[in-house]
Formats: C-alpha cells, sequence, structure tokens
C-alpha cells in the first residue's frame, strides 16, 4: 500500500515538485515569449506604414495617337509581337535601336525596359487605352 500515489497528495506527486522547481522560469520565459510577439507585432506594423509614402496622383495625360506611338516605336512594321499586361505593354520588335525614349516618355511611359528579346513600357494611368491606341 505504500507505493500507492493518492492524488490528492503533492508530497508523493513527481510533476508537483517539477513544478515547483521550475514554475518561476517557465512562467518568465512564456512572458518573455509573449513580450516579444508584441513587440514583433509592433515593429512590423510600425515599419509597413513607414514603406509606404503618400499617395500622389499623377497628372492626366493627353490621349496618345497612335500615329505618334507608333512613329516612337519605329514604326507598326517594327513590332513583331504585343501583350497588354496590367499596367505593362510588352513588344517584341524587329530593330529596338528606332525606339524614341523621350517621346515615348512624353506619351505617358513611366518606365522602359529593354532586354534582348522584348521591350516592356510601364505606362502611367489607364495602359489598357494606350495599348488600344497602337493596335
Amino acid at each position: 500500500m505504500e507505493n500507492l500515489i493518492i492524488y490528492g497528495d503533492a508530497s508523493k506527486n513527481s510533476f508537483n515538485e517539477w513544478l515547483g522547481s521550475y514554475g518561476l522560469y517557465i512562467a518568465i520565459g512564456l512572458a518573455g515569449v509573449v513580450f516579444l510577439t508584441v513587440l514583433g507585432l509592433f515593429l512590423y506594423t510600425y515599419f509597413k506604414g513607414k514603406k509606404q509614402g503618400p499617395i500622389i496622383k499623377a497628372p492626366e495625360r493627353k490621349v496618345i495617337q497612335n500615329e505618334e506611338a507608333l512613329k516612337a516605336l519605329g514604326g507598326a512594321e517594327n513590332i513583331l509581337d504585343h501583350s497588354l499586361n496590367g499596367s505593362r505593354v510588352i513588344l517584341v520588335l524587329n530593330n529596338y535601336d528606332l525606339v524614341d525614349d523621350k517621346a515615348l516618355k512624353e506619351m505617358g511611359v513611366s518606365s522602359i525596359v529593354k532586354m534582348t528579346n522584348k521591350i516592356t513600357l510601364v505606362v502611367k494611368g489607364d495602359a489598357s487605352s494606350f495599348y488600344k491606341s497602337l493596335f
């Protein structure tokens, strides 16, 4: 009968002894984890808000005449393939040297990315109207 553990008897329960010995350390560790989690969430929201600058609308540009845009791209015969992807107009050209970057930027193209097999025009405002004016 001496080996029988009674659940209400704390003196013979090894878990209670262990908890009594390490309970303070466990509580400090859990409090530390909670503190670091709250601090991390605070810093994440603070710096996430800092990365976004003020939203500035670009001035509306005139509707592009397709003759001007086609001329800036080297003519209709220079364009081999074309597609629209969001605010980007992707073109495959026959001769990339015929592209007039300055004229395209005056028409509302914010950036021009030239690659070996294609050129990507990032258009401010409504890219679909720019694309439709070309094709």
